[in-house]
């Protein structure tokens, strides 16, 4: 997978010259060393309005599950600035979940009509038996919360949670 060009930290080129939001699957399939790079350099703020769109949730909404401040991003995406690290790791923490969701499907079956964002805005609000009847979304905010999901999602393809 290709990566946002590097440009200086905290700053990025013009809106004119958005970058698109990695493709799910593109990025839960992207050597570490180059996601690693792209999180610490900071990913462009128009990416949450692009995954928000995908998942077919409001900014807001998508802020609120990933516990970040909609202000700030909103000022950082007037600013033309990139998010920070622990902001991009959040947002794309979110965007690698529906990747392996895509790859999950694909990996196990017919992924012709499977829509993983879509899917995975559902789980999300969805309680879990696995999770003692929390839904998932409560545990997005944190990386060990994220790896916990990844799991459940990894085991669904085994049939071990529903």
């Amino acid at each position: 997978m290709a990566v946002a060009p590097v440009a200086p930290r905290g700053e990025f080129p013009p809106r004119e010259a958005e970058i698109p939001l990695p493709a799910p699957l593109a990025w839960y399939e992207a050597p570490l060393e180059e996601r690693m790079a792209l999180l610490r350099r900071g990913v462009p703020a128009h990416w949450p309005r692009m995954l928000a769109a995908a998942m077919e949730l409001s900014r807001t909404t998508l802020c609120e599950l990933l516990g970040l401040k909609l202000s700030t991003i909103n000022r950082k995406l007037q600013q033309n600035l990139l998010l920070s690290p622990d902001e991009s790791e959040r947002l794309m923490g979110l965007q690698r979940l529906i990747g392996q969701a895509e790859a999950l499907v694909r990996d196990c079956g017919d992924p012709e009509g499977f829509e993983a964002s879509i899917w995975l805005a559902g789980w999300l609000q969805q309680p879990q038996a696995s999770l003692g009847g929390a839904q998932p979304a409560r545990y997005l905010d944190t990386a060990d919360g994220r790896e916990q999901l990844s799991r459940l999602i990894g085991a669904q393809g085994s049939g071990s949670y529903q």
